[in-house]
């Protein structure tokens, strides 16, 4: 058995939902106080639930149910969530490149999965992984295992909100705690120039445009300037076997 087949058995969606882990630990308080604050602002148990399956969109999901507590209308709604969520194009592209043979089925299943906690944590595992069939059921196991702990701790959270009365703020802020671990555990030689980039351009975008734009804005930019910089340091594969030298290392 070769080394690559070796690592295509033993990382498949089984590996992927015990990556997942470190995801639920951080999605469980959260989803719980999702379901708490929006059966105090009016939703029943289950439209709790629904909106955690068919939504999953973490603190678009604590905007939304403001909005809806203060009677917004549901075009506002979904204006306000899309703007917000939009980031997810620029993450499912950078996605793309580890499955070039997808299907349709496939890209559906699992763009669903995709949130800022899944696809930093499929960006550093995928890179690990041979074979694009162990690739898509290694992010598979990661999505789901994330996307049902979502789901569930969202019910949970409904009914104790449903019988306690439980006043709380600031568990929000978990999902941003939990991204930011994951991306810094993501950091290498090879991309913390981008990183620092990204954080740099943000804070001046941000002092110069309204708005959520600058964000999507910020990482745009600097992903470019990233592949350009990468690509300049990229050398030439004169070494290759089968492909002739021409050229000496010095230009001859």
């Amino acid at each position: 058995m070769t080394s690559a087949t070796s690592l295509g058995v033993s990382r498949g969606f089984t590996y992927g939902l015990r990556q997942s882990l470190t995801i639920v630990i951080g999605y469980a308080p959260v989803a719980v106080t999702f379901g708490i604050l929006a059966t105090q602002f009016g939703l029943t148990f289950w439209e709790a639930g629904l909106m955690s399956f068919f939504v999953y969109a973490g603190a678009a999901q604590f905007i939304a149910i403001e909005m809806i507590h203060q009677g917004a209308t549901i075009w506002m709604i979904g204006l306000t969530t899309l703007i917000l969520n939009i980031r997810h194009v620029l993450m499912s592209l950078s996605v793309v490149p580890f499955f070039p043979e997808r299907t349709i089925f496939w890209s559906l299943g699992l763009a669903q999965g995709l949130t800022d906690e899944t696809f930093v944590l499929n960006t550093r595992v995928l890179k690990e992984v041979a074979g694009e069939e162990n690739r898509r059921r290694v992010m598979l196991g990661i999505n789901l295992g994330a996307f049902s702990s979502w789901f569930i701790f969202t019910i949970l959270g409904a009914v104790i909100g449903k019988w306690l009365p439980i006043q709380f703020s600031g568990f929000q802020f978990a999902l941003l705690a939990l991204f930011i671990i994951l991306t810094t555990t993501s950091l290498s030689r090879k991309n913390y120039i981008t990183y620092l980039i990204a954080a740099i351009l943000a804070v001046v975008l941000k002092l110069l445009i309204p708005g959520k734009i600058y964000l999507i804005l910020s990482v745009a930019l600097a992903a470019g300037i990233g592949a350009w910089w990468r690509g300049k340091k990229i050398p030439l594969p004169i070494d290759q076997p089968g492909i002739p030298q021409t050229h000496n290392r010095e230009g001859g």
